[in-house]
């Protein structure tokens, strides 16, 4: 690979970690255009799959004080079948079709958290088990759900530090299931592997970075954070 196209990838998975950091998501779907533009779409997802599994880790370790555990304990629950049949679909279905619907539900995301029909909304930890079946899904045909997931755990009450380490560990267990999956279609070989763990590595640094910056936000910030990044992932998704 041209070292030109390396450096890139490297700066692109640093702003996508800070960014993810900050935000507590969309690092998979900032980082999954530039691997595109780099070695095509089935392979960047599961590049980016391993990348941001390294990143994930980071955060849960950062934040692992405020972590709510029954939430990520019923998320996986759902989660784990999810994924598998996620991970099926994207080895067989075309991705440029579910990308774009993926980015126009993301959207709506957004539009109804600021509808009065988002004021009724109350999610207990069990719930969980749903949202983690649609974000394991998802994830694993997208690369990166992490905006579907996030306006359910803002609705829990989650913020900052507990809702970006939360959110880590629920997608560290999607993120590991989407790799097996991957390998078991022969969708990573030993160098997409390997650019894998180097952009984890930087997507690592980027995190702390993004970790010691969120603690700082206002929770009123921070929610808005949160949806400019899920608008950003839909336009990426729509136009990419």
């Amino acid at each position: 690979m041209d070292p030109l196209v390396l450096v890139g990838l490297g700066a692109a998975a640093f702003a996508a970690a800070v960014i993810g950091g900050l935000a507590g998501l969309g690092s998979a779907i900032i980082m999954i255009p530039a691997l595109t533009f780099a070695v095509g779409v089935r392979e960047a997802i599961p590049i980016a799959a391993i990348a941001v599994m390294m990143q994930t880790w980071s955060r849960v370790w950062v934040n692992r004080a405020l972590i709510d555990r029954s939430v990520v304990k019923w998320f996986v629950v759902g989660a784990f079948p999810a994924a598998v049949l996620g991970g099926t679909a994207f080895a067989n279905l075309p991705a440029d079709f579910l990308q774009r619907g993926l980015g126009v539900f993301l959207l709506l995301i957004v539009a109804y958290r600021h509808s009065p029909f988002m004021r009724d909304i109350r999610m207990s930890a069990r719930a969980f088990v749903g949202v983690g079946a649609g974000q394991g899904f998802l994830s694993a045909i997208f690369g990166g759900a992490g905006p579907f997931g996030a306006s359910f755990f803002l609705s829990y009450g989650l913020r900052r530090g507990a809702f970006v380490g939360t959110m880590a560990a629920a997608m560290t267990a999607i993120n590991a299931v989407k790799i097996g999956v991957y390998g078991t279609y022969s969708l990573l070989d030993s160098s997409g592997l390997a650019l894998g763990a180097a952009l984890g590595l930087v997507m690592i640094v980027g995190a702390y970075a993004g970790g010691a910056i969120v603690n700082r936000v206002s929770d009123k910030a921070f929610v808005y954070i949160v949806e400019a990044v899920m608008v950003v992932a839909a336009l990426s998704l729509l136009l990419g």
